[in-house]
């Protein structure tokens, strides 16, 4: 199933914040990859050790409350740039 495969999620990512890796610096490609398979290693490690520990209410608004910071980081880092 190719949505739980991290190279395609990357390359969904990748889509979302309108970059290319054939535009990048090789240095900047590395680090891009390196920090999103990172991310991504602690979020799924957050997952099983402990959101799996909560109730099943509990657990989805905790999982909604981190879809939350994300958003609200994005949000903020736009309009630093604006």
């Amino acid at each position: 199933m190719q949505e739980f495969n991290l190279e395609h999620q990357y390359q969904l990512y990748l889509e979302r914040m309108a970059l290319s890796e054939s535009t990048m610096h090789p240095q900047q490609k590395i680090q891009l990859r390196q920090t999103f398979f990172g991310a991504s290693g602690q979020m799924l490690i957050l997952l099983r050790d402990e959101l799996s520990k909560l109730e099943e209410e509990k657990a989805m608004k905790t999982l909604q409350d981190l879809i939350n910071q994300v958003g609200n980081f994005f949000l903020a880092e736009t309009k630093k740039m604006n």
